[in-house]
């Protein structure tokens, strides 16, 4: 493996996760793809330990950079890389769904994280109006700026607004700024957001300046367990349109909310699967080559 000179300790995680479209497909802006020689692997952070994930043919081989973690650490991460679908209550429904069923069958290992709700809020503040590449750079900067340890939100205001747009964070500086105080004040609590419904959370999150609808949902789905929050992107809401007979002019709070009325507690998960199908379609007929072997047969009749 590459990158990393520090010691490592090895574990494995005996279950099929599907790493590359779990890791690299916006959930989540904390991992790099290095894979090499045929080998799929990531290397990033959880709980701020160093890791790389490789991606075994039955299991996950986890390289662990650090002598700093407990007994428990790897049930931690199994936990965060997200339950398969046989331990997801009444997730045969979305194999009777006709749009969901395929990506389902030729994708098995795709999962949904539960991630840390503070790295997943600045994440996803981070993400509007950018990229995935560019997204994971500044985030990366962001986690060298205190050492390799994620900024806690004391750290983001010591850092400041003028440095955080040094960083590149730009137009999105003072929201993260936003978001540091409203959770140093108490006016925001993690804990308190999982325990509330879908309605009061998503309130709740839009308090913060720069959270609209589709980050909140991001920030629910992947990581305050809010199953019934379903993101709509440009991808979704076109996989929607395409397949599910919404307008053409169909707005993103319009068709989360006929989502959410149709998959009900499984709406997270459905939003992956439509997400998945719609930006490999997409990506097949842009680009051709090897990424039509990626899509949906259907897809690229």
């Amino acid at each position: 493996m590459k990158n990393i000179t520090e010691t490592k300790n090895i574990f494995v995680i005996e279950e099929t996760i599907d790493l590359r479209n779990t890791l690299d497909a916006g959930q989540s802006f904390m991992w790099q793809d290095i894979s090499e020689k045929g080998k799929i692997i990531f290397e990033g952070y959880f709980e701020d330990i160093k890791l790389q994930l490789e991606q075994k043919e039955k299991d996950i081989s986890v390289s662990v950079f650090s002598d700093n973690y407990d007994a428990n650490f790897s049930f931690r991460l199994q936990k965060y890389l997200g339950e398969p679908s046989n331990k997801i209550q009444g997730f045969e429904a979305l194999l009777n769904d006709k749009i969901i069923s395929p990506v389902i069958k030729k994708y098995p290992g795709l999962r949904i994280l539960k991630q840390d709700p503070w790295e997943s809020t600045i994440g996803f503040i981070t993400s509007s109006c950018s990229n995935l590449p560019r997204i994971k750079k500044h985030m990366t900067q962001l986690r060298k700026v205190t050492g390799g340890i994620f900024p806690k939100p004391e750290d983001i205001l010591y850092l400041g607004e003028i440095d955080l747009r040094k960083l590149g964070f730009g137009f999105r500086s003072p929201y993260i700024i936003d978001a540091a105080n409203i959770i140093l004040n108490e006016n925001l609590s993690f804990e308190n957001l999982k325990k509330e419904p879908y309605e009061i959370a998503l309130n709740d999150l839009l308090k913060i300046h720069g959270v609209g609808r589709k980050i909140a949902d991001c920030i629910l789905a992947y990581s305050l367990d809010k199953t019934d929050s379903f993101p709509v992107d440009r991808h979704v809401l076109s996989g929607l349109i395409k397949w599910y007979g919404l307008p053409k002019k169909t707005n993103p709070v319009f068709a989360s909310n006929f989502a959410r009325k149709k998959f009900g507690h499984l709406s997270s998960y459905a939003q992956q699967y439509i997400f998945h199908r719609q930006r490999l379609r997409s990506r097949a007929l842009l680009w051709g080559g090897k990424h039509r072997s990626f899509a949906i047969d259907n897809d690229i009749c």
